[in-house]
């Protein structure tokens, strides 16, 4: 049976921002994060131009794609970017609200 992956639409800013806490500051404090997407979040960022120039880079960062994830990585990704900043004493990114879990409403009997 194929898990169904959630589509979810980030901007390069985002995509820096997991793999910023998933990936560079993690220091394997949350496990997960050798599956395909991660190696596939990296290789995005790697396409960053190689200049200082304002213009060119947010131009970069403000692309958007759309990438698929599993159920289990949502909730690495959701872990990484609330347990680590949390252990590190930093701000909670901005981009973790598209990985927060889905609630499941209780219905009044």
């Amino acid at each position: 049976m194929a898990t169904k992956k959630e589509k979810i639409e980030l901007s390069m800013y985002g995509v820096a921002e997991i793999v910023k806490w998933c990936i560079t500051r993690n220091n394997g404090r949350v496990p997960g994060i050798d599956t395909p997407i991660f190696q596939q979040l990296q290789d995005q960022i790697k396409d960053k131009p190689a200049t200082n120039d304002y213009y060119t880079l947010d131009q970069f960062y403000k692309t958007r794609k759309v990438f698929e994830f599993t159920p289990e990585e949502v909730a690495t990704i959701d872990r990484c970017l609330y347990d680590i900043p949390n252990f590190d004493g930093a701000q909670l990114p901005q981009i973790r609200y598209k990985f927060w879990p889905k609630e499941v409403f209780l219905q009044k009997a």
